[in-house]
């Protein structure tokens, strides 16, 4: 009796357990199926290596960096051998002191990039190979996608080739003349030469110049055999010029110096008086000459007469 209650509580047991169903669930990692596109290009490399040397000039008005000035190297290095990249470039940077700029002398074998293609079975073999010839380089690689997401390769800027980029910074000197005028009338017509010295780049730069005025002047002398001598009154400059585009140039400034004027009404003594000058004026570059037209007002700081005003034009060379 035993017996058969222990084992119909084992068949209960059984079919209970047989009617029960367990669910289990797990989460899955979304699998990446996009392939990368990439793009391999050949790459000559020059045999033998190339130089080029690159002088700066001291611009009190604008300071270019030490990397700017080895890139500017690169790039005309580049120009020079019609390449695209310089592989293993070495820089050699000279200055020449205070004031004085220096140079950027750039050696590398110059290279150039050609047959631009989709990658191939043969392609990624030689890259998992690749015995260190270099003959063989990848760029522009593809973005890649995931599942449920899509990323959109942005379109990229245009880019000027390096080769086509080229630094414009000059230096010039101008020799001047023109005409010494009194404002009142009073002083005969003069004349004044000097020359002029600056530097301008692309928007900015500055300059100095220095001039002669002179005049004959009417000063009363009992003793002399003649009432008219010939004055002198130097002048120094400084000034800013700005670039216009298209050659054109203007400039103007400021300085110190002398202007003629008649001092006395009753003797009509004539005399040079300190001034203040200030000016402006246009420029012109054609290749490397420069032509000019300014015009200078000789303040008068003395409170005597009403100044002068010396229009003058000038012809140059930019290097």
């Amino acid at each position: 009796m035993m017996t058969r209650k222990i084992l119909a509580a084992g068949i209960a047991a059984l079919a209970l357990s047989s009617c029960s169903t367990i669910t289990h669930t797990s989460q899955t990692a979304a699998v990446d199926t996009q392939v990368y596109n990439l793009t391999v290009a050949d790459m000559k490399v020059a045999a033998k290596k190339d130089s080029v040397t690159v002088d700066w000039k001291w611009n009190p008005l604008s300071t270019i960096s030490l990397s700017a000035q080895k890139e500017t190297a690169t790039h005309t290095l580049l120009g020079k051998s019609d390449a695209d990249v310089l592989v293993e470039p070495e820089y050699i940077v000279k200055r020449r002191g205070l004031f004085r700029g220096g140079s950027v002398t750039v050696t590398g074998y110059p290279a150039t990039y050609s047959n631009f293609r989709a990658m191939t079975a043969d392609d990624a073999e030689k890259i998992a190979t690749i015995n260190g010839d270099n003959n063989i380089v990848v760029v522009n690689p593809v973005l890649s996608t995931t599942a449920g997401k899509v990323v959109k390769k942005k379109k990229p800027a245009p880019v000027l080739p390096l080769r086509k980029r080229e630094a414009v910074h000059y230096q010039f000197v101008n020799v001047l003349g023109g005409a010494v005028i009194d404002v009142d009338g009073t002083i005969d017509v003069g004349y004044h030469f000097g020359a002029m010295y600056g530097s301008y780049g692309k928007s900015w730069g500055w300059y100095g110049k220095v001039v002669l005025n002179s005049a004959e002047l009417y000063q009363y002398e009992p003793d002399s055999d003649s009432d008219y001598k010939r004055k002198w009154s130097p002048s120094i400059t400084l000034g800013a010029i700005k670039t216009l585009g298209s050659g054109f140039s203007t400039f103007f400034g400021i300085g110190a110096g002398g202007y003629y004027a008649e001092e006395d009404d009753d003797y009509e003594n004539e005399v040079t008086k300190f001034s203040i000058p200030v000016e402006i004026g246009f420029m012109k570059r054609f290749n490397s000459i420069n032509v000019m037209l300014g015009a200078t007002y000789a303040t008068p700081v003395a409170g005597i007469g009403s100044g002068n005003i010396n229009p003058f034009v000038g012809v140059g060379y930019s290097f």
